[in-house]
């Protein structure tokens, strides 16, 4: 059996696809970004070439496991959470997939876990996006050959070019998450907006969150980089309490492929006593797409379906949406009933 974890990246899209039942049969394809947006029927050829029994991710902001051939108008909005219309690349790329009848499932983001208490949910949307949340069940499967799954503990960091996580994983199970768009600042976007900031921005377009990072601060690469390594250990600490401690920090994403970040990082996590692993995954293509085939897997009922059972990923519900208070529902012009 064929499954295959698709990525959509700031900078690319990644397929990684596997035999379930033959570790031999391996391998990965990639496109830029901007070519999926001027050509999306090339994700469509690649699925077509490999012929996946079932295909997982494209997801956005996540959605509970359904078929690409259930989805409609609203889940689109729910993937993209844009004001106007959903995301055209998105769409195109959706809608060629239900044309060709092609097997791919939506993966939930950390909101939607039922693992993570609601308390923790209370006016968030972004607690990590889908490709978070799979990159996540990537470090728990590598990490499983050393500890049982049920003992895992650990902060897994991802860390893009365009946004940086925090997922909290406690017992083997996600438990928290701060997601790009509510953290602290990365490598190209701002992270989480002061609240008198975005009163003064008033209306602002969405693509202003994919600008404001360290990239644009002045000074040169290798103190940026250890102005970007101390936000992302502020976002370590702050999610490591929904753990009962850890001593390990998973890492995953581009920018750990960063010598000088990779080694400001490191120095800062053993300061607080962490010790940093790499999730190296099946060392064929970004972490997320890798993670999005082991989710794939579950829901074929797998290889991988012990995981994904245990971490709970197919048990889910719900929107986005449905953790916001009474006054900030009011003034949110989305759908949300």
């Amino acid at each position: 059996m064929i499954v295959a974890g698709i990525d959509a990246g700031t900078k690319s899209y990644d397929i990684f696809y596997l035999d379930d039942g033959d570790e031999g049969t391996i391998g990965n394809i990639s496109f830029s970004t901007e070519e999926v947006k001027k050509n999306p029927f090339c994700i469509v050829e690649a699925l077509e070439e490999i012929k996946p029994d079932v295909a997982a991710g494209l997801s956005g902001y996540g959605l509970p496991v359904k078929s690409f051939q259930k989805l409609d108008d609203r889940d689109l909005l729910l993937m993209t959470l844009t004001k106007d219309a959903p995301s055209v690349g998105l769409r195109q790329v959706v809608q060629l997939i239900r044309r060709e009848k092609l097997p791919v499932y939506t993966i939930p983001a950390v909101i939607h876990l039922p693992t993570v208490p609601h308390w923790r949910k209370v006016n968030r949307i972004d607690m990590g996006t889908y490709d978070k949340l799979c990159s996540a069940v990537l470090a728990v499967w590598e990490l499983s050959s050393e500890v049982p799954v049920e003992k895992l503990n650990f902060v897994l960091v991802e860390a893009g070019y365009g946004f940086n996580a925090f997922v909290a994983v406690r017992e083997g199970k996600i438990v928290d998450g701060i997601g790009g768009t509510s953290g602290f600042p990365a490598y190209s976007s701002l992270g989480c907006i002061d609240g008198e900031l975005a009163y003064l921005l008033g209306g602002f377009s969405k693509s202003l969150l994919y600008h404001g990072g360290i990239s644009e601060l002045t000074g040169c690469q290798k103190e940026r980089m250890e102005w970007l390594a101390e936000f992302t250990m502020k976002g370590v600490r702050a999610v490591e309490v929904s753990t009962s401690k850890t001593e390990i920090v998973a890492a995953s994403g581009r920018m750990f492929e960063n010598v000088d970040f990779f080694k400001a990082f490191k120095k800062l996590a053993g300061e607080f006593g962490y010790e940093v692993k790499r999730i190296k995954g099946f060392g064929v293509a970004k972490q997320s797409a890798e993670g999005a085939a082991i989710v794939a897997s579950g829901i074929a009922g797998g290889k991988y379906a012990d995981i994904i059972k245990h971490m709970e990923i197919l048990n889910v519900r719900g929107t986005v949406f449905d953790y916001l208070t009474p006054a900030i529902r009011k003034v949110i012009n989305l759908i949300t009933e």
